[in-house]
């Protein structure tokens, strides 16, 4: 057996950058709160939890101290709230999805309907449409075309890490009915190449292990391409998740990780097949 890693591993720079202000800010002070995950990663959401930060659901769950921005960033409505009631505000949100929020704002002061591509319930997807009043959110093409029809002076902007297969079929069908639509490619370069990369190693192995928080939007997109590029897919946490049958016969193992997945976990699941399969070298590693 012949192990093999997708070209970009570990955490993106948007996490990293995250994580690092997140431990900064809870050795230093207590009381710091977010409104939600940090990341998509339980182990890294545990080990912030240790170390003092709190997680809340609703702005009015926070007394006092600071309010602790994640990188999926949050409605500019809810931090004009926050300093309102004297909260200190950490903003950490991810450079890429800041870069998006400030597009939307521009394009809806220019007058045009905003159209985010994503998940309407997805944290990072409501913090850009906070930015642009009355946009319009799509996920999925609907059945009855009445009210994309409607819409007039278009300009598409998309979640940091919606698959780009399915940005571009929406971005063509959109296009295809309405006159004026401006396109802004706003899918996140790392989620690009960790798309590309995973892509890329499917099509040359018998199965894939896609590591990541299971409810983590751009890790469950690895596990969709590589099933469309032919590969068997698993979607795991963690190496405590890896079943040795998975890979019985199997010549050829990839291994991905998720923007919020630590490199080390990556090398836990190799070091697990190694150690199932003696005779199986890793590639690259």
């Amino acid at each position: 057996m012949e192990i093999l890693r997708a070209r970009t591993q570990g955490f993106c720079f948007g996490v990293e950058l995250t994580y690092k202000k997140a431990l900064a800010e809870t050795s230093e002070r207590d009381n710091v709160f977010t409104m939600g995950n940090i990341v998509h990663n339980p182990l890294i959401v545990k080990e912030l939890e240790d170390n003092g930060l709190k997680n809340v659901s609703e702005l009015a769950d926070i007394p006092e101290g600071t309010l602790f921005v994640r990188a999926h960033g949050l409605p500019p409505q809810t931090l004009a709230l926050a300093e309102e009631r004297g909260l200190r505000v950490v903003d950490a949100t991810c450079p890429m999805v800041t870069r998006t929020q400030r597009l939307a704002r521009r394009l809806y002061e220019e007058g045009r309907t905003v159209v985010i591509l994503g998940d309407p319930n997805h944290p990072e997807v409501k913090g850009i449409a906070g930015h642009a009043p009355g946009c319009f959110v799509l996920n999925d093409w609907p059945t009855d075309e009445t009210e994309i029809r409607r819409l007039r002076r278009i300009a598409i902007v998309a979640q940091s890490t919606i698959n780009q297969a399915k940005f571009r079929e929406l971005v063509g069908k959109i296009a295809g009915i309405n006159y004026e639509t401006r396109v802004f490619n706003t899918i996140c370069s790392d989620t690009q190449g960790r798309q590309d990369s995973a892509r890329d190693l499917a099509s040359e192995v018998d199965a894939m292990v896609v590591i990541g928080g299971t409810n983590s939007a751009n890790t469950r997109h690895l596990a969709e391409i590589a099933e469309s590029a032919g590969a068997k897919a698993y979607l795991v946490e963690s190496a405590a998740d890896v079943r040795r049958e998975w890979f019985d016969g199997e010549e050829r193992v990839g291994i991905a990780t998720g923007a919020s997945t630590p490199g080390f976990l990556a090398d836990e699941v190799v070091a697990k097949l190694t150690a199932w399969f003696p005779q199986a070298q890793a590639v690259g590693v």
